[in-house]
């Protein structure tokens, strides 16, 4: 079931978070608060996390911006990260939003393979965006 983050919820998406993005360093205090962030709970618990903003784009279309989409490595490839990404865009389009703006690493090939199934396509790249990667944008209409 996915369910917006709930205060005992926030230990955990930090520590998926860690375990998805061990070079990167933690999120800021509150950023979880500041940004939308749905929460993915199986048997076990949170088993995956998705935080985005909405906001109008470039053109002036409102505008989801994913920021985080994880998924605890155990529980990856049956199709959390995919469910995650709909109801991200779910909500964004019952607020009114028309677009989708999120970044991957040049190397994240599942989550490239997510935004070509929501039907985004590369936009622009960010060489060194993610350290030693590329960042690739990804774009698209809901």
């Amino acid at each position: 079931m996915i369910w917006p983050m709930q205060p005992h919820h926030e230990n955990t998406v930090r520590e998926i978070f860690a375990l998805c993005h061990p070079d990167v360093p933690p999120r800021a205090a509150e950023w979880y608060w500041a940004y939308p962030t749905l929460v993915l709970i199986e048997a076990d618990g949170v088993v995956g996390f998705t935080s985005f903003s909405l906001s109008p784009g470039p053109t002036g279309i409102l505008t989801v911006f994913g920021n985080d989409l994880c998924v605890i490595p155990a529980w990856q490839k049956q199709g959390l990260g995919w469910a995650l990404a709909q109801a991200r865009s779910d909500i964004g389009r019952r607020l009114g939003a028309k677009g989708f703006v999120g970044l991957t690493a040049a190397d994240n090939v599942p989550m490239q393979r997510i935004f070509e199934r929501q039907g985004f396509h590369v936009c622009q790249r960010f060489p060194g965006y993610f350290g030693d990667q590329d960042g690739w944008a990804w774009v698209g209409a809901l």
